[in-house]
């Protein structure tokens, strides 16, 4: 199996107020917020939407704090690779610190963290339908 990755899965904005950012760019890019969630164990909100065939993921607290400006960057990308296990081992035989997959917010999909080598933009890679009998 190929341990390249297919395709640009998604793409993190994270914001101190991810409700207002994801509903910024509702609004000016003409796309629909499809689904809000907190992230489990955490406060986080996320909000989730589709620009073409990206996702885009807007994350961080639910509203910003009294005093402050709404901010928002990019925290990174997220590439699909059929083998999350092949791709990880091949990052890390090229030197690169990798973290172990683990469970992703995303039903059966495991999602693990490019830690180096990045050129200082964050990424991950997840792998769908990597915990058997649960589909995306």
């Amino acid at each position: 199996m190929s341990v390249g990755a297919t395709h640009i899965d998604h793409i993190v904005i994270s914001s101190n107020d991810s409700g207002t950012v994801a509903q910024t760019f509702a609004d000016n890019l003409g796309i629909e917020i499809k689904r809000k969630m907190i992230r489990p164990g955490t406060s986080a909100q996320l909000a989730f939407a589709k620009l073409q065939e990206v996702v885009l993921e807007f994350a961080g607290p639910p509203e910003v704090k009294p005093g402050e400006e709404v901010k928002a960057k990019l925290w990174g990308m997220v590439l699909a690779v059929p083998d999350i296990d092949a791709a990880v081992a091949n990052l890390r035989g090229l030197g690169h610190a990798v973290t172990d997959p683990r469970p992703a917010v995303q039903p059966g999909a495991k999602i693990a963290t490019v830690k180096d080598g990045t050129s200082g933009v964050p990424f991950a890679l997840i792998q769908y339908n990597a915990v058997s009998g649960e589909e995306h």
